[in-house]
């Protein structure tokens, strides 16, 4: 170099302001800043690419492998998220089970999401839900899954078309509706499907009361029993005067024979065998407390009925007295009506007795249930109800006596429904999955938007403290403990 280029330099570098460590720092922390932004950056597209993504992934489940290979009823249910996803938003294929009840997931709250719901579990063991908006509704009784599974029948459904009925597939999650005699749009409720799965029975209801009962002061609505053809569309009244559907007993209204010719039909204490035509081939009353076992009564052979009597508290019963119930089983000749003999079962102790059928044609599968807390019977009072029952267990019950719990489910479960398929293959001990979060409804934003802003408004603020806090604290450590060769203030010499 030479001089002249030297002495040029050297007077350029004593008119530069002298290098302020203070400015180096705060170049040094807005680099900082600027990579943390640039991290916070990139962590918020990869959440966001998560958010998209995971729903897709978890959505996604192959198939379980059911019990033997094939299809069958879950040994355990949960109960399902309150924003659950549905049937229509994301079938999840044939059903093994359906079931209803009174927890958050199944019902909501009165001040949110008041819904009536039924769970679905697939055979994957997923769940889905199929919604009533607002109306307290019994897997079983008002909602019933047909012999193969695929499809729901149920008076109205949230979101489906006013119909008479309401058909729901679960495979494609569409439901269509169905007309009633002479064209009616209103009011059914299914009672049972044939063993074929072609033609329900449904139990139709005026639209408009034609009274209230003094007694009970519930309205009066007069029903009749009417069988619908699925496949012709075409639907006939078996039995015109049902009586008033607020006095009937839902658990033992009626039961198909196992090749879909009779069906049993309860009215009060009276039991009659109609055939599909509505002819009637016998009548006779069974006295007080005994009735028609359920949906599933008639012997696999079809040569049986069997029914259920009652041992214990009838009218004015509390909840002690209503648990502490027993029900003896016995038959009907199928033919005749007369009392018949068949094999032999233990006394049930139980508030009420439903029988679904026969597993492996020997042994009775029944729903059990126990009272709510402080139930009464009285006017009104319906033994299989939402509102009476307390919980439901699903059990077989073992000739000579003895029982075996089916499905283990919390208390929350006050009604099941079974393919009768599985159920008389005698398919159960299927994949139990405890449900998971997603697919969601859209009711879920409405809980992650609060408890987002929630976040933002406490957790912001705690941040900003906390890194204050270890600005403070680094400030404190740094004049307790100078790093080598600096100055006052730790700046360097």
């Amino acid at each position: 170099m030479s001089d002249g280029l030297r002495t040029v330099l050297a007077e350029l570098a004593d008119r530069m302001p002298p290098a302020s460590p203070g400015d180096v720092w705060r170049a040094g922390r807005r680099m900082r800043r600027r990579d943390r932004l640039r991290l916070a950056t990139r962590l918020a597209v990869v959440l966001a690419v998560l958010v998209c993504l995971v729903p897709q992934v978890l959505r996604y489940r192959p198939l379980a492998e059911p019990a033997g290979g094939q299809a069958a009823v879950p040994n355990r249910v949960w109960t399902p998220w309150m924003w659950q996803g549905t049937v229509g938003q994301d079938p999840n294929g044939p059903a093994t089970l359906l079931f209803s009840g009174d927890g958050l997931g199944l019902r909501g709250t009165d001040l949110f999401d008041h819904e009536g719901k039924v769970a679905v579990v697939g055979q994957d063991g997923s769940y889905r839900m199929l919604l009533y908006g607002g109306a307290e509704t019994v897997a079983g009784e008002a909602v019933q899954i047909s012999p193969d599974g695929r499809y729901v029948v149920q008076g109205h459904l949230a979101g489906a078309e006013r119909g008479w009925l309401v058909v729901t597939d679960l495979v494609d999650g569409r439901s269509r509706t169905v007309t009633g005699p002479e064209g009616r749009t209103c009011c059914a409720t299914p009672l049972a499907w044939a063993p074929d799965g072609g033609a329900v029975l449904a139990m139709e209801t005026s639209e408009t009361p034609v009274g209230v009962d003094p007694v009970t002061g519930y309205v009066i609505q007069p029903a009749r029993l009417v069988l619908h053809d699925l496949t012709t569309g075409t639907s006939r009244v078996l039995v015109d005067e049902l009586g008033d559907r607020w006095k009937l007993r839902t658990a033992s209204l009626v039961a198909f024979s196992p090749d879909g010719r009779w069906i049993a039909v309860s009215q009060g204490s009276r039991v009659s065998l109609v055939s599909r035509t509505g002819a009637v081939a016998w009548s006779r009353d069974l006295g007080p407390g005994r009735h028609l076992a359920g949906v599933g009564a008639f012997t696999p052979d079809g040569r049986r009925i069997a029914t259920v009597t009652l041992d214990g508290c009838r009218d004015e019963c509390d909840s002690v007295a209503l648990a502490a119930r027993t029900w003896r089983f016995g038959y009907l000749d199928a033919r005749t009506g007369a009392d018949g003999t068949g094999a032999a079962f233990g006394p049930v102790t139980a508030m009420a007795v439903r029988m679904l059928g026969w597993r492996l044609g020997t042994d009775p599968v029944v729903l059990t249930y126990r009272p709510e807390g402080g139930a009464r019977s009285g006017p009104g009072f319906n033994d299989t109800g939402w509102w009476e029952v307390g919980d439901a267990t699903l059990v077989a019950l073992r000739p000579g006596g003895g029982s075996e719990v089916l499905v283990d489910s919390p208390g929350e479960v006050l009604a099941m429904d079974v393919p009768r398929n599985l159920l008389e293959a005698g398919r159960f001990g299927g994949p139990a999955r405890a449900p998971a979060p997603l697919p969601a409804r859209p009711v879920a934003l409405v809980l992650a938007v609060p408890l987002g802003l929630l976040l933002i408004v406490v957790g912001v603020p705690l941040a900003v403290l906390f890194g204050s806090w270890r600005r403070r604290r680094s400030r404190a450590d740094g004049l307790r403990h100078p790093r080598p060769g600096a100055g006052a203030g730790g700046i360097p010499a």
